[in-house]
């Protein structure tokens, strides 16, 4: 009986381990999450869609990704999946922003994730809280209201 216990135990924690998924990963029923950063309009106030803002978002961005979207007259923004590895599961990241107001005063990012454990070929979608906090400090710091 203590044999097959042990076993028992051995085998679940196999079984385990192959589908843990990674740290940061927060799955959802929907594609991503959506965070507001405030930004702070010493670009030109009465400037409609203020092409400075539009460059410094752009910059923050494409420090970590690769911009494979833009289109400044809707102010929307679209990396490509970056790929993160996490032991030998496949994992990828994306960042979406979208420029709200008319003079720009807020930017929307919505950060998406999906992860494929060992062996399966479906895609598990959700969200990276990492990259989230991370890309909104990065906003944040240059063009928001405050560092918070």
């Amino acid at each position: 009986m203590r044999v097959l216990i042990i076993f028992i135990i051995s085998i679940s924690s196999l079984i385990s381990c192959g589908v843990n998924k990674p740290q940061n990963f927060i799955k959802t029923q929907e594609q991503g999450v959506w965070r507001s950063v405030n930004l702070h309009n010493n670009y030109g106030l009465f400037r409609p869609k203020n092409p400075e803002v539009w460059r410094r978002v752009i910059d923050v961005l494409s420090e970590k990704y690769d911009i494979i979207m833009s289109d400044m007259a809707s102010g929307y923004i679209r990396t490509d999946w970056k790929k993160m590895t996490v032991t030998d599961k496949q994992y990828q990241t994306r960042v979406i922003a979208k420029m709200q107001g008319r003079i720009w005063h807020t930017a929307k990012l919505k950060i998406e994730a999906r992860w494929r454990a060992d062996n399966d070929n479906a895609w598990i979608i959700g969200y990276d809280k990492a990259v989230l906090n991370d890309i909104y400090r990065d906003i944040q710091g240059r063009l928001g209201t405050s560092v918070r």
